[in-house]
């Protein structure tokens, strides 16, 4: 099967930020038990969509140096205008009250560098979590490819992955493991990455689909037995409600590569994966903290009139990150740093033809 976009991942993406949007908004509220806690899943599947993407975005580089140019471009405008974003509404708030403890310079340029978790320096809203772990497995990534370890890379995903089950699972209480698997966060979430890698690979070459769903299973069971040392799940839901969210993940994922999720695919839901990334990133300090409390406090509307106004401000302000700052920066940046690094004119030349293509492709990646 040769595609080069993959509407389903949109789709899919766009059902991960609603997922965690609804969790957050009903997050310590007798909602959640409806299922909206359900949503704190959310970013296992965002993780396993990176995997899937990763060899599709490494497929289309020559050099290591494209591809860090492609991933800078791809996230750094849309978190630099969320967090921007973010940090404006505090500032206008303290001013408002004459109350700057929430305002911090400091945070908010550590914030910007993605690298916060190294510096010691807090999240400036709740998603960014997420980001050092994506950010750990592209360099990971990135390593593989620079060393040409791509055909290896089966082996050494197996092997990470019974290293860190045997690990976690039997010495745990070992101080310096805690130290690992706290301190290269994207260890706790292995498996579902290599699960997006695996189905990639099933559905782009000729292989033997046994075996590679044979790993993928072994994925799944191994992110489960992970269920009490990873992320933040177990604080909401048990582990019997996150097996379950895995095995419906991976199923989607099942019915991707066969060509049976189609039906999934239309205007809005592509809308809501066009804007799921910034969506995700702006979405919670926004609503929890002025909008939700402003429409039910002072307006006293009910909680789901306050979070639906909520979510149709955040989707708008979503929209205006993807249309006017995302997209435009992304292939500006993209252009100007490939033609930056790459001076030579033969280089150039083959750069135009493929950055081209890329732009086609930038959907899916």
């Amino acid at each position: 099967m040769k595609r080069t976009r993959f509407e389903e991942l949109d789709v899919l993406r766009g059902l991960a930020a609603i997922m965690v949007v609804f969790f957050h908004y009903t997050m310590g509220r007798n909602q959640a038990d409806l299922g909206f806690k359900l949503g704190t899943t959310g970013v296992d599947l965002f993780f396993i969509i990176s995997g899937f993407v990763i060899l599709l975005s490494l497929e289309h580089v020559e050099k290591s140096g494209q591809f860090v140019i492609n991933r800078i471009s791809r996230l750094y405008p849309t978190y630099w205008a969320s967090v921007s974003i973010t940090f404006s509404m505090l500032l206008l708030c303290g001013i408002y009250k004459m109350d700057f403890s929430d305002v911090s310079i400091v945070q908010y340029f550590g914030n910007m560098t993605m690298f916060q978790f190294y510096l010691k320096i807090q999240n400036m809203d709740g998603p960014y979590w997420t980001m050092i772990i994506e950010m750990l497995f592209y360099i990971f990534m990135l390593i593989i490819f620079h060393f040409k370890f791509l055909n290896h890379l089966n082996k050494i995903g197996v092997f990470l992955i019974v290293f860190i089950v045997l690990l976690t699972y039997f010495q745990f209480d070992n101080i310096w493991v805690k130290r690992l698997f706290y301190g290269i966060p994207v260890l706790q979430f292995w498996p579902l990455f290599f699960t997006g890698i695996l189905f990639y690979k099933i559905i782009k070459r000729n292989i033997n689909r046994i075996k590679y769903y044979g790993m993928i299973i072994l994925c799944l069971f191994s992110q489960i037995i992970l269920f009490d040392y990873s992320g933040r799940s177990k604080y909401f839901i048990d582990f019997y409600e996150y097996a379950f969210m895995l095995i419906f993940y991976f199923s989607l994922f099942t019915l991707l590569v066969n060509g049976r999720l189609k039906f999934i695919i239309n205007s809005p839901s592509l809308f809501l994966g066009k804007i799921s990334f910034a969506l995700y990133l702006i979405h919670q300090r926004i609503s929890l903290r002025f909008i939700i409390p402003f429409l039910t406090k002072k307006l006293s509307l009910n909680f789901w009139l306050s979070s639906a106004i909520a979510l149709f401000l955040s989707i708008g302000i979503a929209t205006c990150i993807t249309y006017l700052i995302e997209v435009p920066c992304n292939r500006k940046m993209r252009k100007k740093l490939y033609t930056t690094l790459y001076k030579r004119p033969f280089i150039r030349n083959r750069y135009r033809q493929r950055f081209d293509l890329e732009n086609e492709k930038m959907g899916s990646e």
